[in-house]
């Protein structure tokens, strides 16, 4: 397959497989080093009267526009695909991506950012049908927002063009909440057959810039809040916890110790927890068994495996552990939670 079916077929892959009806873990998450070239293919400072938003165009589009692709799938693979900037959310699903810098597990309440030039892999093969929805920015338009943002009104008004800034954010994981949330439920809106509107997309584009705009602002005031001297350490502390957490996030599913999150993110472990805790407000084994209960509640939601074959496929090690845990959580057991949720989806139908 060519690589932009990877979002419109959609980026699919669950916290769990299915194989010989048996459910298994994940593929192992190896952290990789090394930085990531800039292809030369892309142009990062077009004419802004060549700005264009596109729905679902063809890969060889990609570099010269910015677009929206989106689609439906349960079985995908892709190798080697060099992007521009852009998010990747999944609607339902998970999907699972590796760049040189790790493995990247995207679920229905995280989403992703690769900046310009990153390669990925992407593979997925699941329990669940993935529904994918992702905006790739066309390259020089963030950076014109960057600019704009940075600029006086009164320098807008004499200069339509003053240059452009780096646009590049931190790759990681992020939590799909808020105004970024909103935007991405809009921009489906716009998007969905029969009703699908360009123009809306468009003014959607320039939301999202901005709210990634802000999203960049506070990512710099946490960075500064950690406790070293020099900003370049900050800078990399940051980066390598979020990578650890990553980690976890990612590969939940596997017997994950705190050593082995520290190692992902290059600190000993007692340097990794500490300041782990103290960025996050919780620990390396509670984000895990968030994580974990979070896993098991949309399985719980979306399939129909077992309660025990669910409690061991996202990590845990006993049934009643997780039981107990899961109510304390939810509030209910695991079964009277799939009830529950059955229950609201018939009383929709």
């Amino acid at each position: 397959m060519s690589a932009p079916l990877c979002h419109v077929a959609a980026n699919a892959h669950s916290h769990a497989f299915l194989t010989h009806g048996k459910l298994v873990l994940p593929i192992a998450c190896v952290m990789l080093r090394g930085a990531e070239p800039r292809s030369p293919g892309f142009t990062r400072k077009p004419d802004m009267t060549q700005f264009r938003f596109l729905l679902n165009p063809p890969a060889a589009d990609l570099p010269r526009c910015s677009a929206l692709l989106f689609g439906v799938a349960r079985n995908y693979q892709v190798n080697n695909h060099r992007t521009t900037l852009s998010l990747k959310s999944v609607r339902r699903g998970a999907a699972l991506y590796t760049t040189r810098r790790g493995r990247y597990l995207v679920t229905t309440d995280t989403f992703l950012i690769l900046n310009l030039g990153q390669q990925y892999a992407l593979e997925f093969e699941g329990l669940e049908t993935t529904e994918t929805l992702c905006p790739f920015f066309q390259p020089g338009f963030l950076e014109h927002a960057v600019t704009s943002r940075s600029t006086s009104i009164q320098r807008q008004l004499d200069e339509l063009d003053n240059g452009q800034s780096s646009a590049d954010c931190h790759e990681q994981l992020y939590p799909k909440t808020g105004r970024i949330d909103a935007i991405l439920q809009a921009l489906y809106e716009a998007s969905r057959p029969g009703r699908a509107c360009v123009s809306r997309v468009e003014d959607q584009f320039h939301e999202l810039a901005r709210a990634l705009l802000e999203l960049r602002v506070g990512v710099r005031a946490q960075i500064d809040q950690i406790p070293a001297l020099r900003a370049a350490t900050r800078d990399e502390l940051y980066r390598r916890l979020h990578q650890g957490r990553d980690f976890v996030s990612s590969c939940f599913a596997q017997p994950i110790t705190v050593a082995m999150a520290a190692q992902a993110a290059y600190l000993s472990p007692y340097h990794f927890h500490r300041m782990f805790k103290a960025l996050f407000r919780q620990t390396p084994m509670q984000f895990l068994q968030e994580r974990r209960l979070a896993a098991a509640a949309r399985l719980l939601s979306n399939t129909d495996v077992s309660v025990t074959c669910i409690c061991f496929a996202v990590g845990f090690e006993s049934l009643g552990s997780f039981s107990w845990l899961f109510r304390k959580r939810f509030g209910c057991s695991p079964r009277e939670f799939r009830g529950q949720r059955a229950a609201g989806r018939n009383s929709q139908d």
